[in-house]
């Protein structure tokens, strides 16, 4: 019979041996939808495989279908990864300054640099993809595309506030949409053209379009 300190210890060495497995599907969830991202994008939906993905990463295709049933679940998940970064990036600049129209600017520069430091993420959520964003997202009934709620919302309290011309917040929200993702497209399909090469570049614009919204 063991001791009490030796249950102790082999309960210490359980829940590391759990802990380091845990870690290593993670590890490996990662990898799998990293390659996934990279070869959607090299092959296109037809040709895109499981088999491509395994061999990317160095193991067995039997490997990836203990993840992921088949390329279409797979392919949202690494979706799913997408918006979750791209969410998080508009909620930390919605709450980054206090000025209505300042803070729609904000949320500008971080879409724009979110396409720019996530391109292939980018293209597969709105470019290669983008029947994916009124999909619902992971285990949400609610659609991808409600991440722009943030947008509307503040949107909304700029014109509550007077501080935009009077207008429909959804239709300008889809508005300012539109024009933000043709910047993106931009940055991250033209890499050597001249046009918004820099931050600086796409500041400079991004404050004209908002700056001509402003009441008065």
């Amino acid at each position: 019979m063991l001791r009490k300190s030796d249950e102790t210890r082999a309960e210490r060495v359980r829940r590391a041996s759990r802990a380091r497995r845990d870690l290593q599907r993670q590890e490996l969830r990662r990898a799998i939808l990293d390659a996934a991202a990279d070869l959607f994008l090299e092959q296109g939906y037809e040709r895109f495989s499981m088999r491509q993905v395994a061999e990317r990463i160095g193991y067995s295709a039997t490997t990836i279908y203990r993840h992921f049933a088949d390329k279409d679940e797979l392919l949202f998940a690494v979706v799913d990864q997408g918006f979750e970064r791209f969410g998080a990036a508009l909620a930390e600049a919605a709450v980054s300054v206090d000025d209505p129209v300042e803070r729609l600017q904000a949320l500008g520069r971080a879409y724009v640099r979110f396409g720019r430091e996530n391109a292939v993420y980018y293209q597969m959520m709105f470019m290669q993809r983008a029947d994916y964003l009124t999909s619902p997202g992971g285990e949400s009934e609610e659609p991808r595309i409600d991440s722009f709620l943030v947008l509307e919302r503040s949107v909304q309290t700029a014109l509550d506030a007077g501080l935009l011309r009077p207008g429909d917040a959804r239709a300008i929200s889809n508005t300012l949409w539109a024009l933000v993702h043709g910047i993106t497209s931009l940055v991250i399909t033209m890499t050597e053209h001249e046009a918004f090469a820099t931050e600086a570049d796409v500041d400079a614009a991004l404050t004209g379009i908002f700056e001509g919204l402003r009441a008065g």
